[in-house]
């Protein structure tokens, strides 16, 4: 029998879904667990609600900027993420109190008010994607739906071309998911690395020509601002700028998709949505707590400290499995139940704390307006082929999800 490190270490592994029975039984038996890893140096596996919610509530214990928060244990994809993806220099990997500066200068486009503002035009936008489908119905819903309905609403809120999103549909899959072969150019850290330097020379060179620019949208916002007083340096802007860009996708895709199937898999819950859309608005949310759009972020002490009864050294890093804890009986009644009325539902999908994703209003409306879509337009969905998944410990997210759409037949007219 393998060592449970042996898993935990393994994108591959987490392609397969097994990796719910190990935390299950990890939550139960070693819920703050010792795991060695492929750098030597090893790391604190947190698996339950509670303590991965008490981390993220405590910024300046738990660090997100001394390493970053990708759960990389490997010494050369370390070297290349801290470089390439800039920690210490955008919102997801500055600590408190400067993060609330940086987050500040971008908070306004995604606030509720904004966003119901735009949401004719979101809703637009995702029809146009709807329309573009074959007639047929023959289509994968990742790569058809899935990729492009998120692409196409963070770069119409960023300003860029429509020519470009299909090129920096095919950095993010790099940079986020260079540890799956099917994305890989070399190396998983060589893939890693050219995703984000691709996303950065593109940010950088868009926000070279916003700078004086009076718009108000995310990336002109960072190119024109200061942070008490000092402006942002190139760097940060752009870094900031992909970090924008790939979460503003990522979430979304992963849980769109992950949730379609789940409904394919639950027909009564599908049915319960077409009786009652009111219900997508709660259907968002167990769509994100289902799916676990981010599998695990990583943390890094700044003292000594106890969690679990685990006495954890100033130093050393602790990985957040929120797949984990979004299954946890201590949190959820029947949290393997997929159920689109839970309520409340505490799902940590979007994080908590000073780091609570910014993007999570954009990404659950995304989620209800393709939801409302795909209703509206289909009466049934099948799954016509396999079903895939990305191997990453980082993102939990379809890579195939082949699907027959059958439209809603005219109703005949009475003569």
């Amino acid at each position: 029998m393998l060592n449970p490190d042996d898993h935990l270490n393994d994108p591959a592994f987490f392609a397969t879904g097994a990796h719910y029975a190990l935390f299950d039984r990890l939550r139960e038996d070693d819920p703050v667990h010792w795991t060695t890893s492929p750098d030597g140096r090893g790391y604190w596996s947190v698996f339950r609600h509670a303590h991965v919610k008490a981390v993220l509530n405590d910024p300046l214990l738990f660090s997100s900027e001394r390493e970053g928060v990708a759960p990389v244990v490997d010494a050369e994809m370390a070297a290349v993420v801290r470089e390439a993806w800039g920690v210490g220099k955008h919102i997801a990997t500055i600590d408190p109190p400067r993060h609330a500066d940086y987050r500040e200068v971008i908070a306004a486009p995604f606030l509720p008010k904004a966003l119901s503002a735009g949401e004719a035009r979101t809703r637009r936008l995702i029809g146009e994607i709807f329309d573009q489908l074959p007639a047929h119905g023959e289509i994968d819903l990742v790569s058809d739906l899935a990729v492009r309905i998120p692409m196409a609403v963070i770069c119409d809120l960023l300003k860029l071309p429509a020519g470009d999103w299909a090129a920096m549909l095919d950095w993010g899959k790099m940079a986020i998911g260079g540890t799956d072969p099917e994305y890989q150019r070399g190396t998983a850290a060589e893939t890693t690395a050219y995703g984000f330097r691709q996303l950065f020379d593109y940010s950088d060179g868009q926000a070279a020509q916003r700078r004086g620019c009076p718009w108000t949208d995310p990336l002109s916002l960072l190119a024109n601002a200061a942070v008490k007083g000092q402006a942002l340096t190139p760097a940060e802007i752009a870094h900031n700028a992909v970090q924008v860009i790939l979460a503003g996708f990522e979430t979304t895709r992963n849980a769109f998709s992950g949730g379609v199937l789940a409904l394919l898999e639950h027909p009564a819950q599908m049915a319960l949505l077409r009786a009652e859309p009111k219900l997508l608005r709660l259907a968002a949310e167990e769509f994100v707590r289902w799916s676990d759009p981010v599998i695990s972020l990583m943390r890094t002490t700044t003292a000594d400290t106890e969690l679990g009864g685990k006495n954890i050294r100033e130093g050393e890093r602790v990985l957040l499995w929120f797949a984990s804890a979004n299954r946890d009986a201590e949190a959820f009644d029947r949290p393997y139940e997929f159920d689109v009325t839970r309520h409340p539902n505490v799902h940590l999908g979007f994080g908590a704390g000073p780091h609570f994703c910014l993007g999570g209003p954009l990404a659950k409306l995304e989620i209800r307006l393709a939801m409302e879509e795909l209703l509206a337009r289909y009466d049934g969905i099948e799954i016509t082929g396999p079903v895939t998944r990305v191997h990453s410990t980082f993102v939990g997210g379809l890579k195939h999800l082949p699907v027959r759409l059958k439209p809603h037949l005219p109703r005949a007219v009475a003569g």
